[in-house]
């Protein structure tokens, strides 16, 4: 990989990261307690904000990881370690990068779990 393919890479990780730490900070309101008061609406209703609350969490958890994994990728860039597979310490192919670029196993080695 040249360093404008990395350039790219990279630029589209900073890209991600910042789209992601905006998703959690506009959907923070989703995950808040749901109120459990039947005066104040019917069963089918709180069942549906609970619901809506617990895939909303489910949602956020996701995006949490990616930030994660999203995070870890640059920290491998500053070092010089991006783009080898984790197992077999090959090269990741550049399309699988291009892909998605905070992946850290080839495609042999993730099959391979």
């Amino acid at each position: 990989m040249d360093n404008a393919q990395r350039e790219a890479l990279r630029a589209e990780l900073l890209k991600r990261r910042v789209a992601l730490q905006q998703l959690l900070v506009d959907s923070a309101d989703s995950a808040e307690v749901v109120e459990l008061d039947q005066s104040c609406q019917g069963r089918l209703s709180r069942i549906d904000a609970l619901q809506g609350q617990e895939m909303a969490r489910a949602t956020r958890a996701r995006w949490e990881r990616e930030l994660t994994r999203i995070e870890g990728a640059l920290r491998r860039m500053e070092n010089d370690e991006y783009g080898d597979c984790f197992v077999c310490e090959e090269p990741i192919p550049l399309r699988r990068l291009q892909n998605d670029p905070s992946v850290t196993r080839c495609v042999e080695c993730a099959e391979g779990e």
